[in-house]
């Protein structure tokens, strides 16, 4: 039923895409390219039993962006795989998700050469690693880490545009739903002291890409 549900949201990733591709107003220009860069993502639990945690990720794909007629305006759309380092609590494992993001521009420049845009839009992660880990650490506690199989965002972020091929921007992305459940059982000298905390978790990111457009 999983694996059903995940070629549903896939096949419909890739429908909407293929509606933008297809999205080309008169007097619009749309260019193909390839975008890729770093991230540092900031994970965050709701209990106070649990510190933040910082990790490094990249990501890479298509992208495509089409100039509107009004001058300085226009929107990009992307389908790229995510793929970041989670630490919780002592333990380690990757977050692999494709990620649709799309982004309204507004900008000013000199001819080709040289311009510089503000953006902003919404952003929707679809998990296609492992959805739950489960382990015992050191102290004898059960833990189970379960990530959200579809996670909404929202981007913010500013860039440059230069010789008519290259876009660098840095952004931030912010959780609009949850990103993972944690939960973990602690155990006692007796059966009845075995006891299950749980925590949500929201991960905050920022992000440096480089796109290169044909």
């Amino acid at each position: 039923m999983r694996d059903r549900r995940r070629k549903a949201k896939f096949v419909a990733l890739l429908a909407l895409l293929i509606s933008l591709l297809s999205f080309s107003p008169a007097r619009s220009q749309v260019r193909f390219g390839v975008r890729g860069g770093f991230q540092l993502a900031e994970m965050e639990f709701n209990s106070d039993a649990l510190k933040k945690s910082n990790r490094v990720g990249f990501f890479i794909g298509p992208t495509l962006k089409v100039g509107l007629p009004i001058t300085g305006l226009a929107v990009d759309a992307a389908l790229l795989y995510d793929q970041r380092d989670l630490r919780v609590q002592d333990d380690i494992f990757k977050q692999k998700s494709l990620v649709f993001k799309g982004n309204m521009h507004a900008g000013a420049g000199i001819g080709d050469a040289l311009g510089i845009f503000i953006s902003a839009g919404p952003q929707f992660s679809f998990n296609v690693g492992d959805d739950v880990k489960q382990w015992f650490a050191s102290d004898g506690d059960l833990k189970q880490f379960s990530l959200q199989e579809t996670m909404l965002s929202f981007n913010i972020g500013a860039g440059v545009t230069f010789a008519n091929h290259f876009e660098a921007t840095i952004s931030y992305n912010l959780p609009i739903s949850k990103t993972a459940d944690f939960t973990w059982q602690q155990l006692g000298d007796e059966l009845a002291d075995q006891t299950w905390q749980h925590a949500k978790t929201r991960t905050n990111a920022m992000s440096i890409a480089l796109a290169y457009y044909f």
